[in-house]
């Protein structure tokens, strides 16, 4: 039976088919396809890090840490884009990102919550 580190292990062989893919011209769509698929199971096996690492440290230590590396993906794509010169690129990120960590996660916290208790006091 596959479980899911079984699936995330096998998805890390788009790790080097990605890179294999850009150094041998396959093609813009086939690069983009492999390079995706090989940052699902690196972030999912950063996640699982970030867990770990937040049960010795303490729960203040921890969210910063799990925050900080829940956008590493988004910090990592900044830098590059920063360094070709992408600043508009950049600017629309940082403010997609923010809208959609409003909107998406409050959003969706408050859904839940209200599904559960019908009145909420903060």
């Amino acid at each position: 039976m596959l479980n899911r580190n079984t699936v995330f292990l096998v998805m890390l062989l788009f790790v080097p088919l990605s890179l294999a893919a850009e150094y041998q011209d396959w093609g813009a769509t086939i690069v983009f396809v492999t390079a995706g698929l090989a940052i699902v199971p690196l972030a999912a096996f950063m996640g699982a890090a970030t867990e770990e690492i937040a049960v010795v440290v303490g729960p203040n230590l921890g969210g910063l840490l799990n925050a900080t590396f829940g956008n590493a993906t988004e910090l990592i794509l900044a830098f590059i884009a920063l360094k070709e010169g992408l600043i508009e690129v950049v600017k629309a990120t940082i403010t997609g990102s923010i809208i959609s960590n409003l909107l998406l996660v409050m959003g969706f916290s408050m859904f839940l919550g209200g599904l559960r208790y019908k009145r909420a006091e903060f």
